[in-house]
C-alpha cells in the first residue's frame, strides 16, 4: 500500500460493503458528513468535493468579487496595475490602471500586464482606483458579500494605494467598513482541512471544478473567486447556511486559528493573524528583490 496513504489503526466496517476491515489492512477517507470513513482498498472512491446541496444561503443571494494585479506582492510598495470586478447578476467591470512613472514589475508576476501597456492605455491611478472603492463601497453598504481570495494581500493593498493618492478608504466609504467579506481561501481550508494539496488559486478551482482559463488574469481570479464561493457555500452546508455577518465573524476567527496551526508546524515562518486587512502604508517605491 503506497506509504502516503492513511491506514486504519482499529478494525471496523467498509463503507462500501460492510465487510469488515482489519486493522492497517484499509484505507481512511475523510467521511461525507466529517470524521473518517474506512474501506478496502480495492473500494477506495476517488476523492472528490461533496455533492452540491439545495440549501438556501448566502452563497445563493447577490455576490461580488474583486481581483488585482500589481507591480508586485508588497502591499505597502507596490503599485496596482489592473482590477477586476465580477458579480452574480453580470454588472462586471475592469479597470486598466497607469501606476505612473518611475516603477517595475517583479518578474514572479503571472498576470502579464506590462508597465508600458498600462501607461500607454490604463486610467489614470487616483481615477481609477476611486471608482474601484466606489464600486465595491455599493455592495458593502447594500450588507451583500464581497468576495475576495487571499483578502489582506487585496484588500490591504488597495487600502494603501487609496492612502497613497490621498482618496477615501474603502473602509471608511460605507457604514459597516470592511463588512460583510467572504475569503474562499480561508473557506476552502477550513471547510475542508485536511485535504492534501496546494491551496493556491488554480489549485482549488480545479479541486472543486471551476473554470479558470487565465491565472493571474485580475479578471479570470475574480470570476473564480466568485463561484468558488458559491460552489464551497453549495457543497457545505454548516457554511453555506450561515448568515453574513456570522460567515464575516467566523471567517475573523478561522484565520486566526488557521495561522497559529500554520505557526505550530512550522514556528521559523511567522504569519500575519488579522483579517480581513493587514498593516495600511504607502511607502516610497524601491525595486523588486532579484
Amino acid at each position: 500500500m503506497n506509504a502516503s496513504v492513511r491506514t486504519n489503526q482499529y478494525e471496523g466496517p467498509c463503507v462500501v460493503c460492510g465487510e469488515t476491515v482489519r486493522a492497517g489492512e484499509g484505507i481512511l477517507l475523510p467521511g461525507k458528513q466529517g470524521g473518517w470513513e474506512v474501506c478496502h482498498p480495492e473500494h477506495a472512491r476517488e476523492p472528490a468535493p461533496p455533492p452540491r446541496g439545495r440549501h438556501p444561503g448566502w452563497h445563493r443571494r447577490r455576490l461580488m468579487a474583486v481581483d488585482i494585479a500589481a507591480t508586485g506582492r508588497r502591499t505597502a510598495v507596490d503599485r496596482i496595475l489592473a482590477a477586476a470586478v465580477r458579480t452574480t447578476d453580470g454588472r462586471d467591470r475592469d479597470w486598466l490602471i497607469d501606476p505612473g512613472p518611475g516603477l517595475a514589475v517583479d518578474p514572479r508576476t503571472r498576470h502579464g500586464i506590462t508597465l508600458d501597456e498600462a501607461r500607454a492605455h490604463g486610467v489614470p491611478a487616483s481615477r481609477a482606483l476611486d471608482e474601484l472603492a466606489e464600486h465595491l463601497a455599493g455592495q458593502l453598504a447594500a450588507k451583500e458579500l464581497l468576495v475576495v481570495w487571499h483578502a489582506p494581500y487585496v484588500l490591504t493593498l488597495l487600502e494603501s494605494e487609496l492612502l497613497r493618492h490621498r482618496l477615501r478608504p474603502l473602509s471608511d466609504r460605507g457604514p459597516g467598513g470592511l463588512f460583510p467579506v467572504c475569503d474562499p481561501l480561508i473557506l476552502d481550508r477550513q471547510a475542508d482541512r485536511y485535504r492534501s494539496g496546494g491551496r493556491g488559486l488554480e489549485r482549488v478551482a480545479e479541486w472543486y471544478g471551476v473554470p479558470h482559463d487565465r491565472p493571474g488574469n485580475p479578471g479570470s481570479d475574480a470570476a473564480a473567486s466568485l463561484v468558488l464561493a458559491q460552489v464551497i457555500g453549495a457543497c457545505h452546508a454548516s457554511v453555506g447556511r450561515l448568515s453574513r455577518p456570522a460567515l464575516h465573524y467566523e471567517l475573523v476567527l478561522w484565520r486566526e486559528q488557521q495561522a497559529s496551526e500554520a505557526e505550530e508546524f512550522d514556528p521559523s515562518r511567522k504569519r500575519d493573524h488579522r483579517w480581513p486587512l493587514g498593516t495600511v502604508e504607502a511607502l516610497p517605491w524601491e525595486a523588486p528583490a532579484p
